[in-house]
């Protein structure tokens, strides 16, 4: 069984010198798909089948792609390296998370699978919603400490009087709901049972549940 290629993934695409006219169509799309601490890359020089062109002037590519980035808007976070495989140069474009989607080339695009297609209405909604929503600052809070006020919270079976701060992990967020982490266990709770502050303490977010 042949050795599975480490480009077969959704944000790495790998195109030659003479083919890039759909490179704005796929610096938007990586872009628009790729998440917190996740990169998207674009070999140029290298071919689907793993074979090495190379290009014929690195710095012209660069400048290409330069230019292209510059169409987009939001700006993107992006850079740009000129590397050497089996002699010969080849350029790599890395594309990271900015936080700043949707970013426009024109239409809206995003990656499915190993293709760049164009948002539907239904995804470019999500996009916005990620972008100006409690989840989009929740999400750089997920694997991290946070603090989780319940003011329902049971002590020795009885109801506590007043709220009680307990430390939690944040462990994911979607539209819906979250899932804190606490001493006893997985908790999740709807986004509109809470409210959130600020710890000024621990520095970091305070998850306050509804009573």
């Amino acid at each position: 069984m042949p050795d599975e290629l480490p480009w077969e993934d959704g944000l790495l695409e790998r195109k030659v010198e003479n083919d890039l006219k759909d490179l704005l169509k796929t610096l938007v799309a990586f872009s628009n798909s790729v998440r917190p601490g996740h990169t998207a890359t674009i070999l140029i020089g290298e071919k689907d089948d793993g074979n090495i062109q190379g290009v014929k002037n690195p710095d012209n590519i660069q400048k290409t792609v330069r230019e292209e980035c510059d169409k987009i808007y939001p700006p993107i976070v992006w850079r740009s390296q000129v590397y050497e495989k089996e002699h010969k140069p080849c350029v790599r474009v890395e594309i990271e998370y900015d936080g700043e989607t949707p970013h426009f080339g024109g239409a809206a695009w995003i990656r499915r699978g190993s293709e760049s297609v164009k948002a539907t209405d239904q995804i470019f909604q999500k996009l916005i919603e990620f972008r100006s929503s409690k989840i989009r600052y929740l999400a750089d809070w997920i694997g991290k400490p946070i603090t989780f006020v319940d003011v329902l919270v049971m002590v020795a079976g009885y109801p506590a009087e007043g709220p009680i701060a307990m430390n939690a992990t944040l462990v994911s967020v979607s539209e819906f709901y979250l899932t804190v982490q606490l001493e006893g266990g997985p908790l999740s709770v709807s986004l509109e049972d809470f409210k959130f502050g600020w710890d000024d303490q621990n520095a970091r977010p305070k998850l306050i549940v509804r009573d």
